[in-house]
């Protein structure tokens, strides 16, 4: 702790107002979580002058701490703020992913949510035709990525996570408005594997080096999503022909139910819609006992 000297050599700790007014936010608005608070409430509430408030909303928001309601325009509780609140061990649930690696054969992977990125803490395996995404591994959340972590979310943080998009094509937004739709009805996301997936994923990896998208990232991924078909609907995966598949990742929730963690599987192979199946059955089972071993985790903290 910072302290400062008085005259009378007496130690008191020293303030700073710039992080007290973040604190004093977060607070405001994590005791009515559900609730969307304007800009001007926020700011007469606290006594934060019009500006100040504005430039720190916008920094938390830009971090996804907080959510903007593009209709209302209030603020609200955001889901990045979950993984800060319980961090994960780099290998908490390595017994997990080396057992999904063995019964699949397929580098296994645990992603954990950190403010607008998404991070590999941990992994079993290797691929060698594909990247490599071993601990350490970072990666924007700004769409078409990252879709397990938003499919089952409020619709503010689908808006949020399409607004980094800029203005997507009404083609765009209808694909992936219609391909959340599908992540959380089978449970899991499908990364086509293509020549553009792999340069644009190591691109977005350097991008994502000082953890915050930046413009840059955003076009970058709008680019992607246009000149590419993300994951793939009911119709596009089906009889015996292979497909190339990049990764399938599922989502991990925590005692709130807000996602902050995914696990995948990296086979960078070609496969039949019934062994896309079978690994996303996988993949989802892994990531249903992670989710239980991790609330139990939570629910034994918070236990008196």
């Amino acid at each position: 702790m910072t302290v400062a000297i008085d005259g009378d050599d007496t130690a008191r700790p020293v303030s700073s107002p710039p992080t007290e007014r973040v604190m004093r936010i977060l607070e405001l608005l994590a005791a009515d979580p559900e609730r969307h608070f304007t800009l001007s409430e926020i700011s007469q509430t606290l006594d934060i002058s019009h500006g100040t408030c504005h430039a720190i909303l916008a920094s938390l928001t830009g971090r996804q701490w907080l959510v903007r309601d593009l209709q209302s325009g209030g603020y609200s509780w955001g889901p990045a703020l979950a993984a800060l609140a319980r961090p994960v061990s780099r290998q908490a649930f390595r017994p997990e992913l080396q057992r999904l690696f063995d019964a699949v054969g397929r580098q296994a992977i645990l992603g954990v949510r950190q403010g607008a990125t998404v991070l590999v803490t941990d992994s079993v395996g290797e691929s060698i035709a594909g990247l490599r995404l071993g601990a350490g591994f970072r990666i924007p959340l700004v769409a078409p990525f990252g879709r397990e972590f938003v499919a089952g979310a409020s619709e503010p943080v689908k808006k949020a996570w399409l607004s980094g998009l800029g203005a997507p094509s009404p083609r765009l937004r209808r694909r992936l408005g219609a391909v959340l739709d599908e992540v959380g009805r089978r449970g899991y996301a499908i990364d086509r594997m293509s020549r553009e997936y792999i340069r644009v994923y190591s691109a977005l990896q350097a991008l994502a080096a000082d953890g915050e998208p930046d413009e840059i990232t955003a076009r970058v991924a709008t680019a992607f999503a246009d000149l590419t078909e993300v994951d793939y609907l009911p119709d596009e995966l089906g009889g015996t022909q292979r497909h190339p598949i990049a990764s399938i990742s599922a989502p991990v929730r925590d005692i709130d139910g807000t996602v902050t963690m995914s696990v995948g599987v990296a086979p960078f192979a070609a496969l039949t819609a019934a062994e896309v199946a079978d690994l996303g059955a996988a993949v989802r089972e892994t990531a249903a006992r992670v989710q239980s071993q991790s609330t139990a985790c939570g629910e034994h903290e918070e236990s008196p």
